[in-house]
């Protein structure tokens, strides 16, 4: 049992430091403007969320069964060098998680501010398209007063 915990932990330190690394990954094309790539990126970490999600559940779990309410009640029956061992390695994810949730917070922000960019430019593209007087000649040849809003062209050939 000793061994499937420490491998659990171990999963989970490589994971959440893969995580780290994808979430610079993603900042890194945020910066560079490419969308598409920050598309495919984004599935992977989702996906990679829920593995270690689903790792540590299968470890609540397998403590659980053999009657440990959680992680430091088993650390206690461990010996000194033991519980070194494993607490390093519960250290490195909880350092990678509080990292990941930094790197997030700084993508998600980025990820707003590019959002509300792109909305100022396109309403600044639809006021340079839009017609700015509101009196123009009809179709027929009559004055007609219209909209100030864009609309489509009819008209015979």
């Amino acid at each position: 049992m000793q061994q499937i915990i420490l491998g659990s932990l171990i999963r989970q330190a490589k994971g959440t430091e893969l995580l780290c690394q994808l979430l610079r990954e993603e900042y890194s094309l945020l910066r560079a403007g490419a969308p598409d790539q920050v598309t495919g990126l984004e599935m992977c970490i989702q996906d990679l969320i829920r593995q270690l999600v689903r790792e540590r559940e299968a470890l609540v779990h397998r403590l659980q069964s053999a009657g440990m309410t959680n992680l430091a009640v088993f650390l206690e029956t461990l010996s000194a060098a033991d519980r070194r061992i494993f607490e390093t390695w519960r250290a490195k994810i909880i350092t990678h998680e509080q990292d990941s949730g930094h790197l997030a917070s700084i993508n998600a922000d980025l990820a707003m501010a590019l959002w509300k960019q792109s909305g100022v430019l396109l309403s600044h593209f639809q006021n340079q398209v839009a017609p700015r007087e509101r009196n123009t000649y009809s179709a027929k040849g009559t004055w007609k007063d219209r909209t100030a809003t864009a609309t489509l062209v009819r008209g015979r050939l």
